[in-house]
């Protein structure tokens, strides 16, 4: 062992929330037990909807996840409550029983309405039927294929549980090398005894129950390429950092990025770009999150395909553009002011 080595040295551990969703309660809670290095008695899930226990993961021998698995209940007596849970999530796992495949289409409603921009990975449990079977009986459907095509679906035959969470590590360091939001959707397939082999579990996939929606806010799922389009027939000054990211350059503020898919913006303050103290510890923690929310107004429009969410977009590119002291919102100003704030140029 070097001299610069030490045994005591600590790992930087990434911590992550999953969910776990789906009718095959039984399976999911074997699923959870198969993966996870301690967790919380089962009966949470009776009594509060919800079982949490915790999965220590290596991945490619120097990436280390300490994942948070929730085990939500999805009958239809919890149906009104499970949303509650997702906050905070940044993979979903479904397992899907190979009798009610139509149930990935309602899931990927629910999710992408809610949560979009997640890693969302369906796991069909093969159990009479071959994957080419299931393909043939189900995906050949318009609404499967539309699906699939829209959202880049990847498909997959899997051969232990772990390689699912393998395939969300993977999703995770792309996120971070591109610094993409876009959604990740992938459907495994693996068999009954590849997913449980030392337990002899059953189950009956309960029907899919529709969440409460009264009390939820939907998160529309945004139209990215019409919003390009205008974008660029307004002929703005501003660059396509990739196909969903955009960069804005302020004169007076610094550099703003929107990520098209969901609305985000993100703020590199004029400060941090002519600072020359590269370890600052302001520098590193750049870009800031800017919160930019629309206000109570449903909003209009008559262009097809084009409606509140992605207006604000829009909006929030002209606004950021050629924004200023004088005409930005005070909530934006105090944010951009507070980020602003450089204490070694104060000192």
């Amino acid at each position: 062992m070097s001299s610069l080595e030490s045994p005591l040295q600590e790992k930087f551990v990434l911590k992550k929330k999953i969910c776990v969703l789906g009718g095959c309660e039984n399976y999911k809670d074997e699923f959870q037990k198969e993966l996870s290095s301690n967790a919380l008695p089962i009966e949470n899930k009776q009594n509060i909807g919800v079982n949490i226990s915790k999965i220590d993961f290596s991945f490619k021998r120097d990436e280390n996840y300490e994942f948070l698995l929730w085990n939500i209940d999805c009958r239809q007596q919890r149906a009104f409550l499970r949303t509650i849970f997702y906050n905070g999530a940044e993979a979903i796992i479904i397992l899907i029983s190979e009798t009610k495949v139509d149930q990935i289409l309602y899931y990927l409603d629910e999710i992408q309405a809610r949560i979009p921009s997640i890693t969302l990975v369906f796991c069909i449990i093969l159990e009479q039927f071959t994957k080419d079977e299931i393909i043939y009986r189900h995906f050949i459907n318009e609404d499967f294929k539309s699906k699939i095509k829209s959202y880049n679906i990847q498909i997959n035959e899997i051969s232990e549980p772990l390689d699912i969470l393998n395939q969300i590590c993977t999703t995770f360091l792309k996120k971070d090398k591109y610094e993409e939001l876009d959604n990740a959707c992938i459907i495994d397939f693996i068999p009954l005894n590849f997913l449980f082999v030392h337990s002899d579990v059953s189950d009956e996939c309960n029907d899919y129950y529709e969440p409460e929606t009264r009390n939820n806010r939907i998160v529309q799922h945004i139209n990215t390429e019409k919003l390009v389009k205008y974008i660029l027939n307004l002929r703005l000054d501003v660059q396509f950092e990739s196909n969903n990211k955009l960069k804005i350059e302020n004169e007076e503020f610094g550099t703003f990025s929107i990520y098209l898919k969901n609305g985000n913006v993100y703020y590199f303050p004029r400060v941090c770009e002519k600072c020359k103290e590269k370890n600052c510890s302001k520098l590193k923690k750049a870009p800031f999150y800017i919160c930019i929310e629309a206000g109570e107004s449903a909003g209009w429009t008559n262009i097809n395909g084009f409606d509140q969410s992605e207006l604000l977009i829009l909006t929030k590119v002209i606004a950021l553009k050629e924004g200023n002291v004088n005409n930005l919102p005070r909530s934006v100003l105090k944010q951009i002011n507070n980020i602003n704030t450089c204490e070694k140029i104060t000192k």
